[in-house]
This record gives structure tokens, sequence and C-alpha cells, in this order.
């Protein structure tokens, strides 16, 4: 490792338990749908000044199985799933055409928290994919 990144990386505050305490949950008690615990904490992170809590890491994996991660926006979250947008000529697109398994992933580290979600992936039908993705002034976007 270069001596500046580990520099740097030493420098940095690590979660320390005697100054901040992480939030109580007992894995026993959650409910058995995960939505309502899921919204609760969605609201928590909002209400307490979390920046993009609606952004999650997407995680895909190509044809040979070699894992691919990326930033994307939570779009919504009901008893059919959670809802991102994407292209299906997209990198992730292919992957999940080839793969139809993701995993999500929030962080929100104001509350010391962090949900991890996993499963198979399908297309939204085509009516809820068009009020899901408005359109973007040009503006505003860019391709990276």
């Amino acid at each position: 490792m270069a001596p500046e990144l580990h520099e740097l990386l030493r420098s940095l505050r690590v979660w320390d338990p005697e100054v901040t305490a992480l939030p109580p949950f007992d894995p026993a008690t959650a409910p058995a749908a995960p939505l309502p615990l899921f919204t609760r904490w969605f609201a928590e992170a909002v209400a307490a000044g979390q920046t993009e809590p609606h952004t999650m890491s997407l995680a895909t994996a190509d044809a040979e199985g070699l894992p691919d991660v990326r930033i994307v926006m939570l779009h919504g979250a009901d008893d059919d799933g959670w809802s991102f947008a994407t292209h299906t000529h997209s990198r992730k697109g292919g992957h999940l055409a080839g793969r139809p398994y993701a995993a999500l992933a929030f962080y929100w580290p104001v509350l010391g928290r962090q949900v991890r979600v996993r499963g198979s992936v399908g297309a939204a039908p085509a009516r809820r994919g068009r009020r899901i993705c408005t359109p973007v002034p040009p503006g505003r976007w860019r391709r990276r």
C-alpha cells in the first residue's frame, strides 16, 4: 500500500462504540416482512439529516459470475420489492438479463445502520416504469 494512502486511512475516524453507540437491534424482534422496518429506518435516516438516504449500492454479476457494483437511486419499495431504474442495454441491464439476481445495500452512517437486500430481479410493468422514470432536464444530467 502506498505510504500516503496508509497514513490517510489511519487518520480517519473509526466507529468507536464508546463514543457513539450503535442503535439497539435484536434480529429476533424483526418483523417477518422487512418492508415496515425498512420504511421506519428510512424515515429515521431522513429525519436525522442523512445525505441522500435513497442512494444504494446495487451488486450484479456478469456472465462469468464476476461481481459488479454501482450506486443507484431507490425509486420505491413495496410488497413486490425495491425499485430502481436502469436501461435494458446498460451494463447492469445486461447483467440482470443474464443473471436475474441482485443485492442492494443502504448505508446510513448518521444512524449507524445498514440494510442489505438480495433476491431475484424482474422488470416492472411498462406503466410503472414510465411513472418512475420521469425526464430529467438536459442541464442536470451527463454521462459518466
